[in-house]
């Protein structure tokens, strides 16, 4: 389907009701209000953002993970960058470069010197990310995901989805996971890892949210 109204990448609003996603973010994280960004989501989008905000869950945006991302990047070597996953062609020594011309520790300003015709933002902010989280390089091999899934974690369930775990768990050809503690997994470990530093990077940081992902059980809906 053709874009229309607003382009990808967009930073400001093209029109009074369409704005790109990328334009939305920026409305929120320029004051942190959701007054700017209202006309261009839909209302139940803007009760949660509100209930989210008024917790503490929010707003987050790249810069909330600048300071445990730059200390990755100012401690870390060359090569110890470059096992990291989608970190290739060098650009664990381009970055080494880059980091002492910054004027900021801003991700915006890093990604911004880091950016050439062949390497997009979008490639940019994955390679960052895997830094942040640790991505092992071999860990995330086509090899490796080539194995596919190592379990099936269950989030939420109904009256008749409660019926079908029950017969899942003598027939399922992987385990199935109601607790994140009861099983020992590299991709569950993941799993959790990537959802504790998105709780860190939260206004108000707290130990049950950062830890959440790991004990909270099933919904009941």
């Amino acid at each position: 389907m053709r874009r229309e109204g607003a382009g990808y990448r967009d930073a400001e609003p093209r029109s009074a009701n369409i704005a790109s996603a990328t334009a939305v973010r920026g409305l929120i994280a320029g004051g942190g209000s959701l007054q700017d960004a209202a006309p261009y989501i839909p209302p139940y989008t803007a009760e949660i953002l509100a209930r989210e905000f008024k917790a503490g869950r929010g707003p987050i945006t790249w810069e909330s993970f600048a300071r445990p991302l730059f200390h990755l990047l100012l401690t870390s070597s060359p090569e110890a960058l470059a096992a990291h996953h989608e970190v290739t062609e060098g650009l664990e020594y381009r970055i080494k470069k880059i980091l002492p011309e910054l004027k900021q520790l801003t991700v915006e300003e890093l990604l911004g010197k880091l950016k050439t015709k062949r390497y997009t933002y979008t490639k940019l902010q994955r390679m960052l990310l895997h830094i942040l989280l640790q991505h092992d390089r071999c860990a995330l091999s086509p090899m490796e995901l080539a194995k596919g899934p190592g379990y099936v974690r269950v989030l939420a369930f109904s009256a008749t989805g409660r019926m079908l775990l029950k017969q899942m768990k003598s027939c399922a050809a992987l385990p199935i996971v109601t607790r994140a503690a009861a099983l020992s997994d590299p991709g569950l470990e993941l799993d959790i890892r990537a959802a504790a530093a998105y709780a860190n990077a939260m206004p108000i940081r707290d130990n049950s949210e950062v830890f959440r992902d790991y004990r909270q059980p099933p919904i009941m809906i």
